[in-house]
């Protein structure tokens, strides 16, 4: 993992949407340096950076950071800040097509740690919910209102039942395993 900018080994990585990797303070003072009020353009291939991912933590190790590079919380401040500010510009269809394997692997990686896992949860619940109040909106249900009364009312609130049971079971499990843990 070199940085393309300052050709060496590169400290607090951090890597574009179109998937290069560089220096944490390369890309800030790239940026600094440059087009201040716009997004930069990649120094590799042009595309125009929207998201910047920091590949590093903030406890990062003395051996790591080397003398006269920043500081990790303030890369990551000015990360962030690059990030609110330009990752809602309107893109074309192609950027957003040579974005997806960036994000996708970035999306997955992050959805399999704590965090995620809980964000997975959340959205298994959304989902839940989505699929319940569909079913009571559409027409075609396994037993119909119109044709069997009370009945196909029992259908409806059988199955929103058994979403609360559902959703309980899963709030169960995230339970026990904060406990756990």
């Amino acid at each position: 993992m070199s940085c393309p900018v300052c050709l060496q080994q590169a400290v607090l990585p951090v890597e574009t949407n179109c998937g290069h990797l560089f220096c944490g303070s390369c890309i800030i003072a790239y940026w600094r340096y440059g087009t201040w009020f716009g997004a930069i353009s990649c120094p590799i291939c042009r595309q125009m950076v929207t998201l910047l991912f920091p590949l590093f933590r903030e406890q990062v190790s003395p051996q790591q950071v080397q003398d006269g590079t920043a500081e990790p919380l303030l890369v990551l401040r000015d990360l962030s800040d690059y990030n609110r500010r330009f990752s809602g510009q309107p893109r074309s269809l192609m950027d957003r097509l040579r974005d997806v394997p960036t994000l996708l692997r970035h999306l997955f990686r992050e959805m399999f740690s704590v965090g995620g896992l809980f964000w997975m949860f959340r959205i298994r619940v959304l989902l839940c919910l989505i699929g319940a109040l569909t079913y009571l909106i559409s027409p075609l249900d396994f037993i119909p209102e119109a044709l069997f009364g009370l009945l196909g009312f029992l259908d409806d609130f059988f199955i929103i039942l058994l979403l609360f049971i559902y959703i309980s079971i899963m709030y169960r499990e995230v339970v026990t395993q904060r406990l756990a843990g």
